[in-house]
């Protein structure tokens, strides 16, 4: 074993200029699915890990009657989005007050301290229902509201910690107060940077979720609108209204501007409230409140994410470009395996007469392969930080995210193994398979 690992290694210094183009190319050819498999390996990771799985959004079409030349999708294919009036989410969740349902939309607002001395615009989660809770959002001092202090209306607010230490000037703001609109609401809570990517709690039209910083604001969504918070979000209202009497300003009655997520733990669960959501519907068409007949949609949160093409087409296909580059780098390395083994057919000509067997040239031939994907890896590396780079320099909302995860490390050079070893395999066995004595007569 240590003569064929010798062998090998001293086989992998002859003809240095080969080897450095075998090394190049598989380099390229690593570095490009890399650099693609980490864009996407970020892009689809789950955003709430451990919470995501149970949380399902729900839809209930309470839209007018269809004119003519309406459809249930736009000219792009792409669902209506699955809004609800306020009116119909506080029936839902009366319906079923043993599941816990959250109605929630974002919005930027401009929040400041009780003095007006400090002030910042950032994303604002207001919400119907225990959406910190359900949402898992990590709180770092204080509470979040209770049921009893939304349904009184009662001003309260959980800030995150970043905005606190800006506006109270301390960590902890709990019992301070900020102004939100028209009024001052009593800081109750102080929670940790809450960022998922994407953010699928609320995803507006033609954004799907890779902008924006995160919520530092989470409020109660009656308080916010009693407050005067104008809310320039995703909104659908009857007759084609604008929203309001103001271009930012929701018509509570009219328009569908929330949307309805529900925890929900097992299939079982599911089943029995996709039934619940049916019927809800069926209720609300009979009694004359939904026009349309009964339609409803019930998806995971991996099924909205993916209907809302989270992860761009774009990314599927230069992945798919990517490997088809590293295929032909893997071609183009075995040929030029095959040339370096065939140029020193008589030196394993001569081993084979000396008694060597045909494994042991296989052994030899496999060692220099092998280092040449460990060597081909390494140099991947920087090349895959290279063209990590040059995606962050695009223009995308995802780009800042293209970064390489240490793990993703170890697959690099673990697949640059695997790589060296396969690309190896046929050219080893067809310089194992010559016959020692017609080599060794044209010495």
């Amino acid at each position: 074993m240590n003569y064929v690992l010798e062998t090998g290694l001293r086989g992998t210094l002859r003809h240095p200029r080969t080897m450095l183009l075998v090394v190049l190319t598989l380099a390229l050819g690593l570095a490009s699915v890399m650099t693609m498999l980490t864009l996407l390996s970020v892009l689809a990771a789950d955003p709430l890990p451990g919470v995501s799985q149970k949380l399902h959004i729900a839809w209930a079409d309470s839209r007018p009657l269809a004119k003519s030349g309406d459809s249930d999708t736009y000219g792009d294919g792409s669902l209506v989005p699955p809004l609800w009036k306020l009116s119909d989410v506080r029936a839902m969740q009366q319906s079923r007050p043993d599941i816990r349902q959250v109605a929630l939309v974002t919005a930027p607002v401009t929040v400041a301290n009780s003095e007006g001395t400090a002030s910042k615009t950032v994303s604002a989660a207001m919400a119907i229902g225990p959406m910190l809770s359900v949402f898992d959002v990590p709180l770092k001092h204080g509470r979040f509201w209770t049921p009893e202090e939304e349904a009184s209306r009662m001003p309260v607010v959980v800030i995150s910690r970043a905005l606190s230490e800006r506006l109270l000037g301390r960590e902890d703001g709990t019992g301070g107060e900020v102004r939100l609109g028209n009024h001052n609401f009593r800081v109750i809570g102080i929670s940790e940077r809450w960022a998922p990517r994407p953010r699928p709690h609320f995803l507006p039209s033609s954004d799907a979720g890779w902008r924006g910083a995160g919520d530092e604001v989470f409020v109660p969504a009656e308080v916010a609108l009693a407050s005067g918070i104008e809310i320039s979000s995703t909104r659908i209202c009857d007759d084609a209204g604008f929203g309001g009497f103001r271009f930012d300003q929701v018509n509570v009655e009219q328009c569908r501007w929330l949307v309805l997520w529900a925890e929900l733990k097992d299939a079982q669960q599911r089943q029995d409230y996709a039934r619940s959501l049916q019927s809800f519907a069926a209720e609300r068409h009979a009694a004359g409140i939904f026009p349309r007949p009964p339609a409803t949609r019930l998806q995971s949160m991996a099924q909205w994410l993916h209907l809302n093409r989270v992860v761009p087409d774009s990314v599927r296909l230069n992945l798919w470009l990517a490997i088809g580059l590293l295929v032909l780098c893997l071609v183009n390395v075995a040929g030029l395996l095959a040339a370096r083994f065939l140029r020193r057919a008589g030196e394993h000509g001569v081993r084979r007469v000396l008694g060597a067997p045909r494994r042991a040239i296989v052994g030899a031939c496999l060692v220099e392969s092998t280092l040449a994907g460990l060597l081909g890896g390494l140099l991947a590396f920087p090349l895959t930080l290279a063209g990590l780079w040059l995606m962050r320099q695009q223009g995308e909302a995802y780009a800042p995210l293209a970064r390489l995860n240490p793990s993703l490390f170890a697959l690099l050079l673990v697949l640059a193994l695997i790589t060296g070893v396969l690309v190896g395999l046929l050219p080893a066995f067809r310089a194992a398979r010559q016959e020692p004595a017609l080599q060794v007569k044209t010495l």
